[in-house]
């Protein structure tokens, strides 16, 4: 991929169905995954309509091959981000829930119903929730060119921090990458009391 055909830009409603598409290659087996796209397209709506939402997409003559997406850590729980489309939610997941009740059940009344997050940012913090690339895409520096932008963005939004987590186990590359830009390892937690997990901050220069 050349620098010249390499692109990054705020992404629009536009965008959603091609985000859509990338994640569920980038996370096959994952929960999320797992609950579908129509559940996806209205979880990655709720971000891109938020105003404290950082939604960032990059790829290379004019097709979208990676996305971040995150928020402000004042707007509070991702759950609460997407209250408003509760009714369309309900009904995205009637299918995942037939599919397999227990699992989706279980863990969405974890979701709602879960005390603070086990683990604390540093105030004035963008929250980055997830990069997703394109298998195919991986090694091209396009999840670097995503990352600065998304810092950039935060930035814009008066953001002095990005915070991260990640898994702990088994997840060498990702925790390389991140330190790679300038992220550090500032707690370590159990997500459902289970899952081994990293939270990694960014302290945002000044003149960014």
């Amino acid at each position: 991929m050349s620098d010249s055909a390499v692109f990054c830009r705020t992404a629009v409603k536009e965008d959603l169905n091609r985000v859509v598409e990338i994640h569920i290659a980038a996370f096959p087996g994952f929960f999320l995954t797992f609950l579908g796209p129509s559940f996806l397209r209205l979880m990655y709506q709720s971000f891109f309509q938020n105003h404290k939402g950082i939604f960032v997409v990059a790829g290379s003559n004019e097709v979208i091959n990676g996305f971040a997406v995150g928020v402000m850590a004042s707007a509070g729980k991702d759950w609460k981000l997407a209250l408003k489309w509760m009714p369309q939610l309900l009904f995205a997941l009637i299918i995942p829930v037939m599919r397999n009740p227990l699992r989706v059940l279980k863990r969405l009344f974890t979701q709602v119903f879960s005390k603070a997050e086990p683990y604390s940012v540093p105030e004035k913090s963008a929250v980055l929730r997830s990069i997703g690339i394109l298998p195919g895409s991986q090694g091209s520096g396009l999840s670097g060119v995503l990352i600065k932008n998304f810092e950039a963005t935060a930035k814009k939004k008066n953001a002095d921090y990005v915070a991260l987590t990640t898994d702990a186990a088994d997840n060498e590359r990702a925790i390389g990458f991140y330190k790679k830009h300038g992220y550090v390892i500032q707690q370590s937690f159990k997500q459902d009391n289970a899952r081994s997990m990293l939270m990694l901050t960014k302290k945002l220069e000044v003149n960014f």
